[in-house]
């Protein structure tokens, strides 16, 4: 332990600490400790301004003090080196200390933090390294992700955030600022946009043009750039044709320069186009690449190392998750951090029942519905369980707050009583659904259901359901990044898949109970990729909707669907594949649907007995789940699939894509 005469010596927790505190300010507010060290084993803290081998320096001449007065002696040679060796360097940014990960040595970071832990609250500590995989694995295995991941917002905040960006310096071209570096971002749909002034007002075009390359050339004080062009963050854009540009159109004279100028700014566009690759060259919040990019640049983060990401999630989950303080596990012991919700407590110790022998668990709030239904009056929460085992790897488990549970129906003003037992009832209808959608063997997850209880206020102990399947890696099928589009035979799969997809949902009825729209192609079908990145398989991850819609035919629901592959038809086309291939995915659409309903026809038949008797034990009463599957049954028995498949053909949604 440090002696603490010293004036600037003092003793907090058993820490010697040198220097200001951690978030004082000097008379301008500016911090007056923005870098510290410590030395863990010598329960020592440094801080101040500078750089951190000056506080290790700091730090090491105190220690050789201590020795001096404590002992009377030099600290020895391998002392000296112990010292320099136990040290770890923190930041402190705003309200929060980060801690330097070292991932040859995260023992000694640890110790640092269990330090720290002594001064500050444990949600105000951090870690640097998400970058490295080993730290990562580390955090990951502590049940700590929370402490390094960076905060998510709502989809609506990322958008406002990215609409403030918006800047322009001297001419009319807008870029995208952020406020931290300083930094301008230039996307290609922007840069794209003074292509017709080469000819309409050349003088403009210039101007622009000369700002882009005169700001893409320059540092400011924070030594980052003033401007960078808007593409992946390992893809690299070189710029010498934008000074050739500038000079040819700053010098045209005839019709033959501008065709020159024209020439220049189209190869570079080209260029610009190829770098950012098809999901960062159109503007848009609403796609989800382009907006979680732009919001990675604007916040200084890349986005290839979102803790998200690096699990392998599909990018709708990128920057919507918030983990969440949970537990440390260690041996038969849990240690659930002080911070940890009440709801997340029971989810662990759930988990900890099903999982025997997990060596960490992190559970993350999703921020963001991950489809654009209407939610209304839902009590949806959604969580990522990511569980680390005992033989090595991890299991990824999705949960989901039973939408109309107990909590929605008080709201509603129904008693304690029967708001528990019509949850408990509407429990029961949801696993029905999923055993009739198994029973006529349509590809879908298995669900096991978590229930527990919670203490509300006022009210007091209430059932809590959520249903609990393993997430599926791929991507769902409305939100397919564009660049797949254009690879030859990726619509064609896509459509076979979608035309089983669409025949699951108009048997089962799976429709909006509001407005009867059918559910399909936006957001449950999940769709893996080969080898060769081409559409290999469909998983529907979701039975929402089953049974809403039991009597329309299937010749009347069949419009909606279209609309939606007419959807996935443009963007191919769009991007450059041949109307015979189109074509040919609208025949393989209506092929697979009439295949998998003839499948499913073939079964009714063959298994009529059980199929129509599945729901016999429930009461007949009109509108029953009894009533419901006898009349979906029944118009699956009773539909041509000939004239199905001709509905297909002849669908004014697909009419631009059929005609020679």
């Amino acid at each position: 332990m440090l002696p603490t005469e010293s004036s600037q010596l003092r003793r907090i927790e058993g820490i010697t600490i040198l220097g200001p505190d951690f978030f004082a300010t000097d008379q301008d507010g500016k911090p007056l400790s923005p870098i510290a060290v410590i030395f863990p084993k010598w329960l020592l803290l440094v801080m101040g301004r500078g750089i951190h081998a000056e506080l290790v320096v700091m730090g090491g001449e105190a220690l050789r003090a201590w020795l001096l007065e404590t002992e009377k002696r030099d600290p020895t040679a391998e002392e000296e080196e112990e010292i320099y060796e136990n040290v770890v360097s923190l930041l402190v940014r705003d309200s929060i200390v980060l801690i330097r990960s070292y991932p040859d040595d995260m023992k000694r970071v640890f110790a640092a933090d269990e330090l720290l832990q002594r001064l500050l609250p444990k949600e105000r500590i951090q870690f640097t390294g998400v970058h490295i995989p080993e730290v990562r694995e580390q955090l990951r295995r502590r049940g700590e992700n929370w402490r390094f991941s960076p905060p998510p917002r709502s989809a609506k905040e990322i958008c406002q955030d990215i609409r403030a960006s918006r800047v322009q310096v001297k001419t009319g071209t807008t870029y995208f600022q952020n406020a931290q570096s300083g930094e301008r971002f230039l996307t290609y749909e922007e840069f794209i946009r003074i292509r017709p002034l080469l000819r309409q007002a050349p003088g403009e075009a210039l101007v622009r043009l000369k700002e882009i390359d005169y700001l893409s050339r320059l540092v400011n004080d924070q030594e980052v750039s003033e401007l960078s062009f808007f593409i992946p963050a390992k893809k690299r854009l070189m710029t010498n044709l934008l000074e050739d540009l500038t000079l040819v159109l700053e010098n045209a004279e005839s019709r033959q320069d501008v065709e020159r100028a024209e020439d220049f700014f189209d190869h570079f566009a080209m260029s610009f186009a190829e770098a950012a690759g098809d999901e960062l060259t159109v503007d848009g919040e609403k796609h989800t690449t382009w907006q979680t990019t732009m919001f990675c640049r604007l916040y200084d983060l890349d986005e290839e190392l979102v803790e998200e990401r690096t699990l392998g999630l599909s990018p709708e989950f990128h920057l919507n998750v918030r983990w969440l303080p949970g537990a440390q596990l260690g041996g038969n012991e849990v240690a659930f951090e002080a911070k940890a919700e009440p709801r997340v407590r029971s989810l662990i110790t759930c988990f900890l029942q099903a999982w025997p022998g997990i060596v960490s668990i992190n559970i993350g709030r999703v921020e963001s519905s991950l489809t654009e239904r209407d939610r209304t009056g839902e009590e949806r929460e959604v969580y990522l369980v990511v569980l680390s085992l005992p033989q090595g790897g991890e299991e990824i488990r999705l949960l989901r707050l039973m939408k109309w549970d107990v909590i929605h129906r008080l709201k509603q003003g129904f008693p304690l009583s029967q708001a528990i037992s019509d949850t408990i009832r509407y429990r029961d209808y949801v696993v029905d659904r999923l055993r009739a959608t198994a029973a006529l063997e349509i590809p879908i997850l298995s669900y096991s259901a978590i229930e527990f209880t919670e203490e509300v206020q006022e009210i007091g102990q209430i059932p809590v359901f959520f249903f609990d399947r393993r997430y599926v890696a791929g991507m769902v099928s409305d939100k397919i990044p564009l660049h797949y589009y254009a690879k030859p035979g990726f619509v064609i799969r896509l459509a076979r898949l979608l035309g089983a997809a669409a025949a699951a949902s108009m048997v089962l009825g799976r429709a909006n109970y509001r407005r009867g729209d059918l559910f399909f192609d936006d957001g449950d079908e999940v769709i893996q990729l080969n080898a060769e990145k081409l559409p290999e398989r469909l998983i529907i991850s979701e039975t929402t909707g089953s049974f809403t819609n039991s009597t329309t035919p299937i010749s009347g629901l069949l419009p909606q669907c279209l609309s939606h592959l007419a959807v996935h038809l443009k963007k191919a086309r769009d991007r450059g594949i041949s109307r015979e291939d189109l074509k040919t995915a609208v025949a393989v659409f209506a092929e697979a649907l009439k295949a998998e309903i003839e499948r499913m026809q073939s079964l009714l038949s063959d298994q009529s007995v059980a199929l129509q008797s599945l729901f016999d034990g429930h009461t007949s009463e009109p509108g029953s789940l009894r009533e419901r599957w006898k009349s979906m049954m029944d118009r699956l028995a009773a539909t041509d699939t000939a004239e199905v498949q001709r509905d297909v053909f002849s669908s004014p949604h697909l009419a631009e894509f059929m005609s020679p």
